[in-house]
């Protein structure tokens, strides 16, 4: 749960500051555009990691809980 709120927050401050560096004309623009992909890629390889993460813990929970019985 926190490590979701953390990366919410993360990716919401991340996607404001891509946003604002967006506004430029001309090569800062293209900058923007950059700052854009590399916001969504590391949105995305977050996202899989979250996912990973939880999945991974979820098994280890119901190891825990088998080894307990």
């Amino acid at each position: 749960m926190i490590l979701k709120k953390l990366l919410t927050i993360m990716i919401l401050t991340l996607s404001i500051f891509a946003f604002t560096a967006c506004e430029s004309k001309g090569p800062a623009e293209k900058a923007g555009e950059k700052i854009d992909q590399a916001v969504e890629k590391t949105t995305d390889k977050a996202k899989e990691v979250t996912e990973a993460v939880e999945d991974k813990a979820e098994e280890v929970g119901k190891e825990a809980k088998k080894s307990t019985q």
